[in-house]
Parts: structure tokens; sequence; C-alpha cells
């Protein structure tokens, strides 16, 4: 029925406007212009006006044609809404939504209705303006009545002219604000369908029944928060007894953890102090017995070779004295006799084989006090100058005797006595002399033996003491082991129970174990070698010394024997012996530093692999220390979270109550 209006309508005014236009068709230009413009606009108006009923009709069919449970979805509205016009989507969605939108109305068309009217009046005034102005030139041209009846007939029928585009004007006019009514009565009536749709099928969509619901599921919400607080008080008192458990299982897991692992420590501890000193006391007790026989043996040669020495020298000292004395008291008892008798035999000889036989036993006498002199001359120069002197009384009281012998048969006798006396008395001289000189070789020859065994002994102390502080140190090393892995095995005793996922890192602390744990073995190894290597470089020191100062003993024994044998030596020899001896004392003084050198280099390279057996034992410790405060941290951080999380479901029911 709209419909039929809305036709009805435009075709009036469309009649209208051709009509108009028919009429002024040759006529007026003016007035057909001014017509062609109204039905221009009116055109427009009716284009606008069919676009927005074009969009009621879309709203209309789309609430005849709303889905089922449309409520239920908002995916089901949004496809719902794209079946409408562009125009009126958004404003129905606003609608449903409980917002009091308008729907969009015709813009342009109220504006065309009052603009067709004014297109009208504009055509009539311009007909007026030119009908007036013909009249006007009509009666100003003639005074005859006719003419000017004629005259005056002309414009009055242009004005129905004029009027005519008034009346398509008005009647487009007219037509054009029937049709907008007619648009705006549809859309009405569809606004209000589309009203009724929102209280019902909308209602679901609407902000104040989304409130109503949000107020009844608080409703509901309060309503069973008594039963959500007694299943929650439920959960933590579950999830506090699945704590509990937990930890129970944790501190248990952990204890038989540690007590695994203290088992393995103290094994590997014993194990490694039991071989480092199994190792070193070995190492200890074979340097010691290879070193002992090596001095006992150097010390028992030296000290028989020099008691040897001494008691040769000894007996060929005193055998040479004997000799001597047994030769010089046979000289003179045969130049006692031999006097005696030529004595006897000058009272029947001449004086001049007195002579001769006092000369001849003179000579005997000195070239035997010569040939003794010569053979002390060199050792004994205080007793060789004594003899000189005796001999040249000697040959002062023969010359003496020879020059007297005529007035002094008498005296002569009691001069031999007193030259008897004093050979004796030098003779004896001699033999303290002798005896002293020997005694003090023999004196000498102790100072050297104390000397060469105080040298030994010092080399013996300096020898046990490096060895004794290698022994120490050897020893305080599995010492600091055992005390490194005994602090090791109480941090582990004091740490937090810590969980499975430590396990990897705990064989990683076993394997950085076991390989200190060889480090320490390749560094007794080490030890052991360089402890070898000093007993085998001391004992060859040892060796060469005790040979070298064999060969040096063995040569100057050897130097010795021939000065016993030519005892008649100078003191340059016995000079040169001690010399030999000091050369040899210092030569062995010498080999000694070199020893005490070696062994310093060995002590200090000792040292120096202790150090860094010491350096690494640190290091390792280090890293495990980090190891296990990182594993405590990550358990406190752990326990913490647990804590944390136990507190909070304890709080939730107190604070929704």
């Amino acid at each position: 029925m709209n419909r039929l209006f809305f036709t009805g309508a435009f075709l009036l005014g469309a009649t209208a406007v051709i009509w108009m236009a028919s009429t002024f068709v040759g006529t007026n230009a003016l007035a057909l212009a001014v017509t062609l413009v109204i039905g221009c606009v009116y055109a427009i108006g009716f284009m606008e006006l069919v676009q927005f009923r074009r969009g009621t009709f879309t709203l209309g069919h789309a609430l005849a044609a709303i889905p089922e449970n449309i409520e239920a979805d908002n995916s089901r509205l949004d496809l719902w809404l794209r079946t409408l016009h562009p125009s009126l989507r958004n404003a129905v969605r606003m609608r449903i939504e409980g917002e009091r939108v308008g729907l969009p109305a015709p813009v342009i068309t109220p504006y065309l209705v009052g603009l067709l009217v004014m297109l009208g009046l504009l055509g009539t005034f311009v007909g007026m303006v030119d009908t007036l102005s013909g009249a006007v030139i009509a009666l100003e041209a003639t005074t005859e009545l006719q003419a000017i009846r004629a005259g005056l007939a002309a414009p009055i029928n242009g004005l129905s002219v004029a009027f005519g585009t008034s009346v398509a004007g008005v009647a487009a006019s007219a037509m054009l604000g029937l049709i907008s009514t007619l648009s705006r009565r549809d859309r009405m009536l569809e606004t209000r369908v589309l009203d009724d749709k929102i209280a019902t099928i909308f209602r679901t969509f609407s902000l104040g029944y989304n409130r109503q619901e949000t107020y009844k599921a608080l409703q509901v919400q309060a309503q069973a928060l008594p039963a959500v607080a007694q299943k929650l008080n439920a959960i933590a008192d579950q999830l506090g007894h699945m704590g509990d458990t937990l930890s129970e299982k944790l501190i248990a897991s952990q204890e038989q953890f540690h007590q695994t692992t203290k088992a393995i420590y103290n094994e590997l501890a014993a194990s490694v102090e039991t071989s480092l000193k199994e190792s070193l006391a070995e190492s200890g007790r074979l340097a010691g017995e290879s070193i002992k026989p090596v001095v006992a043996q150097a010390m028992a040669g030296i000290a028989g070779e020099a008691q040897a020495t001494h008691q040769a020298m000894t007996n060929t000292a005193q055998e040479q004295l004997q000799s001597l004395s047994v030769s010089f008291n046979s000289s003179s008892e045969a130049l006692i006799s031999s006097w005696a008798k030529r004595q006897e035999e000058s009272d029947k000889a001449k004086l001049s084989l007195w002579v001769d036989s006092l000369g001849l036993a003179q000579a005997q006498a000195s070239t035997q006090l010569v040939d003794t002199s010569k053979l002390f001359t060199e050792e004994l120069k205080k007793s060789t100058e004594l003899q000189q002197a005796s001999l040249h009384c000697a040959t002062q009281n023969f010359e003496s005797i020879s020059d007297a012998v005529t007035g002094q048969w008498l005296t002569a006798g009691k001069q031999m006595e007193t030259l008897t006396s004093t050979l004796k008395n030098g003779i004896s001289e001699l033999r303290e002399e002798e005896s002293r000189r020997s005694e003090e070789a023999v004196e000498r020859l102790g100072s050297l033996e104390a000397t060469v065994a105080l040298h030994l002994a010092t080399l013996g102390k300096e020898l046990e003491e490096p060895m004794a502080r290698l022994i120490q140190t050897a020893s305080e090393t599995p010492r600091a082991a055992a005390e490194v892995i005994g602090r090791l095995r109480d941090e582990i005793s004091n740490n937090i129970e810590r969980d499975n996922s430590l396990l990897e890192e705990r064989q990683r602390i076993m394997e950085q174990l076991t390989t200190l744990s060889s480090s320490l073995e390749q560094t007794s190894l080490g030890q052991r070698e360089a402890l070898e290597l000093m007993v085998n470089s001391s004992a060859d020191l040892l060796e060469k010394i005790g040979s070298q100062f064999s060969e040096k003993v063995g040569s100057e024994v050897s130097q010795m024997s021939g000065i016993a044998q030519h005892f008649a030596g100078s003191a340059t020899e016995m000079a040169s012996l001690g010399e030999s001896f000091t050369l040899a004392v210092d030569l062995f003084s010498e080999s000694n530093g070199q020893l005490i050198d070696k062994l310093s280099l060995i002590e200090a390279s000792l040292d120096k692999s202790s150090t860094r057996s010491d350096e690494q034992m640190g290091y390792y410790v280090a890293q495990a220390r980090q190891i296990i405060d990182q594993s405590m941290l990550s358990q406190r951080e752990m326990f913490e979270e647990l804590r944390q999380l136990g507190q909070k479901d304890l709080l939730a029911p107190v604070e929704e109550a």
C-alpha cells in the first residue's frame, strides 16, 4: 500500500513538472530552464528517498528473518547485522545493546522540498518582470485605447507562463514531501518492530540484561562461596599433607644420599690416605735403607783405612826407631870396642897409627852419623841440628884429643865416656823427638779421622733434615687431603635437602673428585720418583765420593807407607801429606756441597710439586664449594616458593570470606 502511494505521488509530481515544461517549449526559454532545474532537483530527492526506502526494506526483511537461538552466540548477531544496509548496521547494533540512538533519516530531501518552492517562485518572479516590462513599453508607445488593450493583452497572457513555474515547483515540492513522509512512516514502523524484537529476542545482548545477569551470577557466586571455601580448605589440607609427605620423602632420600656419599668419601679418603702413606713410607724406608748401607760402608771403610793407616804408620815408625837404635848402639859399641882395641894397640904402635885409626873411626862415625842425619834431615830438622852439633862436638873432642893425645891418655877415656853419654843423650833426644813427631802424626791422623767423621756426621745430618722435611711434607699431603675431604664431608652434611634434579651435578662432583684422586696419585708417584731419583743420585754421589776418598786415602796411605819405609824424608813431605789430606777434605767438602745443592734442588722441586698439588686441591675444593652453594641456593628458592604457595593457599579463603 505504501509502495503504491509512493509511486503515485512520484508520478503526480513528475507529471506536473513535465506538463509545465511542455507548455514552455518554444514559447519561453527562461521558464523552460527553471522548470528543468525543478525537475532535476525533484529527481535527486527521489533518488535519496529510494535509497532510504531500500534500507528500510532490508531492515524489515531482516527482522522478519531473525534466526533461531540468536541470543546464544554473538557471532550469529554479527551475521544477522551483515544482512542490513551498511547505513543501518551501527545504529541497529547500538539500539540492540541498549543505547537510545535513532536510525538514520534523509538528509538532503527536506532541503530539496523547500528549494523546489523557491525555484517555482523564482520562475514566477522572472516571468512577472518580463510581463510588466512589456506592459510599460506598450503603454508608453501609444495613446490609443485599442492599442493599449492590445499591448496589455500580451503581458497578461504571459502571466500564466510566469505562474507555471510556480505550479511546477510547488507540485514537485508537495509530492517530494509526501514521498519523504511515507518513507519516514515506513522507517518508523520498522523501528517499532525492531524495538519489540530488542525487548524479546535481542534482550540478551542489552547492557541492562547483562548487568542483571551479572548481578544474578554474583548472587549465585556469593551463595557458592562457603562451599568453595570449604573445598579450598580441604585442598589446602591436602596440599599441606602432600607437602609434608614430599618433605619427608626428600629428607629421607637426601639423608640416604648423604649416607651413601659420606661412605663413598670415607672410602675414598681412606684409600687415598692409605695409598699415600704406604707409598711415602715405602719410599722413605727404601731411601733410608738404600742410603744407610752406603753411609755405613763408607764410614766403616774410612774408619778401617784410617785405623790401618795409623797402625801401619805407628808400626813402621817403631820399627824404624828400633832399627835405628840398634844400628846406632851397634855402631857405638863397635866404635868403643875398636877405640879400646886401638888404644891398646896404640901403646905398642906409633902415634901416627893411633891417629890414622882414630881418623878412620872418626870417618866411619861421621859417615854413619851423616847417613843417619840424611834419613832424618828432611822430616826432623831439629833432631838433625842436634845430631850435627853433637857430631861437631865429638869431632872437636876428637881433634882436641888428637892434638893433645900424648898428654891426655887418661882424659881420653873420660872424653870417650862423655862422647858416649852425649851420643846416648842425642839418641834419646832423637827418640823422643821421633816419638813426639809420631804422636803428632797420630794425633793429626786422629784429627783427620775426627774431621772426616764430623763431615760424615754433618753430611748425615744434612741428609737427614731434608729427608725428614721431605717425609714430613709427604706425610702432610695425605693429612691435608684428609682434612680437605673431611671439610667437604662436613659441608655436605650441613647442606639443605636437594631434589632429584641435582644428581647430575653430584655425579660431576664425583668425577672431579676422581680426577683429584688420580692427580693426587700422580703427585705421589711423582714424589716417589723424585725420592727414588734423589736416593739414586745420593747413592751414586756417595759412591763416587767414597771411591774418590778411598782412592785419595789409598794414595795417601801409599805415600805414607813410602814415607814410613823412607822415614828419613823431610818434613816438607809431611806438609805435602797434610796438604793432600786438606785437599781431600776440600774435595770432600765440595762434593758434599754439591750433594747438598742437589738435595736442595730436589727439595725445591718437591715443594713445587706439593704446592701444585695443593693448588689443584684448592681449585677442586673451590669448584665443589661453588656447586654446593648453587645447590643450596636452588633448594632455598624452591622451599621459599613452596612456603609462599602454602601461605597463599591459607590466605585465599580468608580474603574471599
